[in-house]
């Protein structure tokens, strides 16, 4: 599961596929999610297939963009929850499910 929606980094450096890493939940204070972000859906199948392939003497070239958002804390919240949340963020608004 993943979002899509073209962004433009400080850098210059446009992303396209973000995908959520991890939930942190801080039991009653909040909900922590670290995004990553990817210049394409492509280069996050290339990630996938570097760990996969177990290819550590050789140097992955794939840009990731990661951070975090801290929201309420929701103890019964589940990922497919917190891509909707996301896509009413400012950041993600109008982002397509993918």
């Amino acid at each position: 599961m993943a979002i899509k929606k073209e962004i433009e980094l400080d850098n210059g450096v446009i992303v396209k596929y973000h995908r959520i890493v991890s939930i942190n939940k801080i039991t009653n204070q909040s909900n922590i999610i670290e995004i990553a972000s990817y210049t394409t859906e492509e280069k996050r199948k290339e990630e996938i297939e570097y760990y996969k392939n177990n290819n550590l003497d050789k140097k992955m070239n794939v840009f990731i963009d990661t951070k975090y958002i801290n929201k309420d804390y929701n103890e019964n919240e589940t990922i497919e929850q917190v891509y909707q949340y996301l896509k009413t963020t400012d950041e993600f608004e109008n982002a397509e499910d993918i």
